[in-house]
């Protein structure tokens, strides 16, 4: 029926299995299909450009607020455009961006801007779908293990020179999720906002997917024919972002903190066996790996 079918948009946050959502719906979209179009920032051009105008509205002044809102509604109406969803098949869409930036990036500390975020995708989804049930679904995850783990994932970026214990403090207010989802749900009563715990799916089959599956209602049947994604985006083992963090104090050059930074994941891979080497986003034959006996550079 009509009215059966379901948008579940997954809009956040950061480093709270969103990743892994993400692989996994990559993987069983095909099974899905008859019942569920999948969008993610991967696979739809036209939502990764309404995203990156979301991230862009995250960190826009007041005094730009009203144009960068204004372009986000055109990107996400752009997108919106493309998507076929004849009578009885629903949406599934993962895309944390929609969030805005990360808190510790461009000053941000915090998620406020989700809530006009939301708003405009919740506005553009009723107007052209109103047959069909929204739920905005966000995963969460403990304070302590988010806090880590941002601060793990700034370290990558040359302008994080906070350690992991002031960053902590300083970024706490992130790290409590429920007044931002209460906010939403205020925001928007005749919409259900989701909150999915992370450590809630630690031992369900499918992992942090099955927070999406449950929203949609997928039957049981189509949920135990799907294949167990791989584990995606793990954490190094060893503490990094210390060292990391310290190599952005040190006043070398910024390829220079990436070439660093880069042969210590290759390492980690070598010697671990965990494919950190694409958490820097640069190609690895730009930075080679040196021989044992090469002198260093000058």
């Amino acid at each position: 029926m009509v009215g059966d079918a379901r948008i579940i948009f997954h809009a956040g946050f950061h480093k709270t299995g969103t990743t892994s959502v993400q692989t996994a719906l990559h993987l069983h979209a095909p099974a899905l299909s008859p019942l569920f179009s999948v969008h993610t920032r991967a696979t739809s051009p036209t939502l990764r450009a309404a995203a990156d105008a979301a991230r862009d509205h995250s960190v826009a002044t007041a005094a730009d607020a009203a144009q960068t809102v204004a372009r986000l509604a055109a990107r996400v109406v752009d997108w919106v455009d493309t998507l076929i969803l004849p009578p009885g098949r629903g949406l599934l869409v993962s895309c944390e961006d929609f969030a805005g930036h990360m808190p510790g990036r461009f000053g941000l500390r915090d998620y406020r801007a989700a809530l006009p975020i939301t708003a405009v995708l919740r506005s553009v989804l009723r107007s052209r779908f109103p047959d069909h049930a929204l739920t905005f679904l966000y995963t969460t995850r403990a304070p302590a293990d988010w806090l880590r783990s941002i601060h793990w994932q700034l370290s990558r970026h040359e302008e994080l020179m906070l350690g992991p214990n002031r960053f902590a403090r300083s970024h706490a207010a992130a790290a409590d999720f429920a007044p931002l989802l209460a906010a939403l749900r205020a925001a928007m009563p005749d919409t259900p906002v989701a909150e999915a715990a992370l450590a809630d799916f630690t031992t369900r089959r499918l992992g942090p997917v099955e927070a999406i599956y449950d929203a949609a209602n997928l039957p049981d049947t189509l949920r135990a024919s799907l294949h167990v994604p791989p584990r995606a985006n793990p954490s190094p083992a060893h503490d990094l972002a210390r060292v990391f963090v310290q190599l952005n104090r040190s006043g070398l050059s910024r390829d220079e903190v990436r070439r660093l930074k880069l042969h210590m994941l290759m390492a980690e891979d070598l010697f671990v066996g965990q494919d950190s080497a694409t958490f820097l986003d640069v190609p690895e034959t730009r930075f080679p790996l040196p021989a044992p006996w090469a002198k260093p550079a000058e």
